[in-house]
């Protein structure tokens, strides 16, 4: 796809210029990865909560499509969110889109329990995209030691989500 561009920082490390909703949530970086490398993040609650979330602010508009790897820890469920557009959440220990949501969510196995998740909306200038560790279809709720493994993410504007483009403090173009 010509001229392609990940508008989000530091797009596979989670603990820089991402936020942490809450402060009960933890990083674990240097995890097995989808692609074999070392480099995947275990998001892990530290407490029994609701809505844990890693999102970045944003300034992105039109149709955009966000996507992150994840794989199943101790709980099954993760909950994506494009702020002022929708959400929705998916099961990436069976591969499967969760029914509670507003936008189009699409799930894809790529191997060893790994899955790309991706959501699909319109954004407006100031929206930003959200990660959430979730415990069930339509839950944000969390125990104590709740986890999912997460890495790569990507916001681009399109309708599908397109070979990971890698970034660091900017925004990475390909094509």
């Amino acid at each position: 796809v010509k001229g392609r561009e990940n508008v989000i920082l530091q797009s596979n490390q989670f603990d820089t210029t991402w936020i942490k909703s809450g402060s009960v949530l933890t990083f674990t970086d240097n995890q097995q990865g989808y692609d074999g490398t070392s480099n995947a993040w275990k998001l892990e609650s530290t407490s029994s909560v609701s809505s844990l979330s890693v999102y970045q602010n944003i300034s992105s508009s039109g149709v955009q499509v966000f996507s992150v790897y994840a794989k199943a820890g101790t709980t099954d469920w993760i909950r994506m969110n494009l702020s002022g557009v929708g959400n929705r959440y998916f099961d990436v220990a069976n591969g499967v889109v969760g029914s509670n949501g507003s936008v189009d969510g699409t799930i894809t196995s790529v191997g060893n329990g790994w899955y790309r998740c991706s959501v699909l909306g319109t954004q407006n200038a100031s929206s930003g995209p959200y990660i959430f560790i979730a415990s069930a279809n339509g839950d944000t709720s969390v125990n104590t030691g709740d986890n999912v493994y997460i890495q790569d993410a990507q916001l681009e504007q399109g309708l599908a989500a397109s070979p990971y483009i890698e970034t660091t403090t900017t925004s990475a173009q390909a094509g």
